[in-house]
């Protein structure tokens, strides 16, 4: 077996990692359903502000497993880990190599790593723990609970009004007067919701940002649903957005949900909700939707309990200080 890097512009090492990523993942989440290849590689190569930095376990041509460490330009201090191994080879120490390599290679920039897993119950994710984590040093940061709403078998409620607030929903993009808000909305969400051990700061998106993920996500094929609320004074006060599968079969994602601080307390938060469940409705061909909350978040899973979401799903977040000479 050779350790090496793994070329994103090379189409045949993409196709055969996409393959491998397929193979393991509907493995490890029974009923899971991939982005297309073409989608993939369009996201391992985009210009959004991530470093990608692939590597993978060779046996000759053979992809055996792959692994990636990705950086966000405006957080170089964390390194996401992920890893993939082919059924086929599992459990034969391609995956320990693969999360090695990474952080041999990583940033100097960073400081720690952080990695997630989805598994269908708390056991599988406390086995996958103690069997490959941990001795990888990683620790659980903090669960969340993966829960997803059938349009098709639920009737969620009409949109409602907030008295001092106007309610917009857009379709693939908000107008450019709203988009440094949003940017700055969007930067709170994991920053501001309860999540564990992980600290994270604030990660403001400025609006050529903002632009470049809605082109990356239509150019997937995906429809990008944003429900607003804004204040009197003409403020946004709570955000939300839903990514519309570009395959039915996939279930669609809320991306994130945020009410400002100052607008809390008065239902901003479910109504920027339904807002954008009544337009994914409209669409017509959204049936599935999923969104996760930490499990510490208990505000907006007692919303998405209301509005009909049951869980499907634990995910959690793994982390690891890094140790320099």
């Amino acid at each position: 077996m050779q350790i090496r890097p793994l070329n994103i512009n090379d189409d045949q090492a993409m196709s055969a990692a996409y393959s491998v990523e397929c193979a393991a993942t509907r493995q490890a989440r029974p009923g899971w359903e991939p982005l297309s290849q073409e989608a993939k590689i369009l996201a391992w190569r985009a210009d959004n502000g991530w470093r990608n930095h692939l590597i993978g376990a060779w046996d000759g041509t053979k992809l055996l497993g792959f692994a990636a460490g990705m950086n966000a330009v405006d957080t170089p201090e964390t390194t996401w880990v992920f890893v993939w191994g082919d059924p086929n080879h599992q459990k034969t120490g391609i995956g320990t190599a693969l999360v090695r390599a990474v952080e041999d290679t990583t940033q100097d920039t960073t400081t720690r790593f952080v990695s997630s897993a989805y598994r269908s119950s708390t056991k599988e994710i406390d086995d996958l723990a103690e069997r490959f984590s941990a001795p990888l040093g990683y620790t659980v940061a903090t669960t969340e609970t993966v829960v997803e709403l059938d349009l098709s078998t639920v009737s969620t409620p009409r949109p409602i009004q907030v008295n001092g607030y106007d309610l917009y929903t857009h379709l693939n993009g908000v107008p450019d007067h709203f988009r440094e808000q949003v940017g700055q909305i969007k930067g709170l969400v994991d920053a501001e919701a309860p999540n564990g051990e992980l600290d994270w700061a604030e990660s403001p998106v400025s609006p050529a940002e903002y632009a470049s993920e809605i082109e990356l996500w239509l150019a997937q094929g995906h429809r990008v649903i944003e429900s607003i609320a804004v204040s009197s004074e003409g403020n946004v006060a709570a955000w939300t957005c839903l990514l519309a599968a570009a395959d039915e079969n996939r279930p669609s994602q809320i991306e994130g949900t945020l009410v400002l601080a100052p607008h809390r307390g008065q239902g901003l938060g479910a109504a920027v909700k339904l807002a954008s469940l009544d337009q994914a409705r409209r669409l017509g061909d959204v049936k599935k939707i999923r969104t996760s909350s930490d499990d510490e978040n208990v505000w907006m899973r007692a919303i998405n309990s209301r509005l009909g979401f049951h869980p499907v799903e634990t995910e959690a977040i793994f982390q690891k200080a890094r140790v320099t000479d």
